[in-house]
């Protein structure tokens, strides 16, 4: 149980990542080379952010709360569902690489979908920061299940 509600917590601290890089960013500079790459870094991070369109009819403040929240409730699913997963290497595996394949559908949706348009290096440095949170969860499930074949 101690590895869910550390997945969980994990998973939906890294969801204000994409947030955070659009916060630090903010104004959007002019289209091309490294402004392109933090676009689509964010829409990878953040892949609610198109839940902000309701700022036309609700709001800035609500669209940002919904979009963000969304996006947190989206990471602790998936930190739930890793976490359960947590000590079975292939499973969670498994769960990765479905991941991977929901970002790069994602991917082909937000940057129109010939590949020659999608930053490849955008969706390379997500799936390798998907894969550090997937790692921690193993690492995590592994350690709590070692500490507790000691004690028992």
């Amino acid at each position: 149980m101690r590895t869910i509600i550390w997945s969980i917590l994990i998973f939906v601290a890294s969801s204000f990542a994409g947030p955070l890089v659009r916060w630090a960013t903010w104004p959007p500079k002019a289209t091309g080379g490294f402004a392109d790459f933090m676009y689509d870094l964010v829409l990878l991070l953040w892949p609610t952010q198109p839940l902000t369109v309701v700022e036309a009819s609700a709001g800035t403040f609500a669209a940002i709360v919904l979009s963000v929240g969304a996006n947190a409730l989206l990471f602790g699913v998936v930190g739930a569902l890793a976490g359960i997963l947590g000590s079975k290497r292939a499973a969670l595996l498994a769960l990765y690489m479905a991941a991977c394949a929901m970002l790069i559908a994602f991917a082909l949706w937000g940057f129109g979908f010939p590949m020659t348009y999608s930053n490849a290096g955008a969706l390379v440095a997500v799936a390798f920061l998907y894969a550090l949170l997937f790692f921690a969860v193993f690492r995590l499930a592994g350690n709590i299940g070692i500490k507790r074949a000691r004690f028992e």
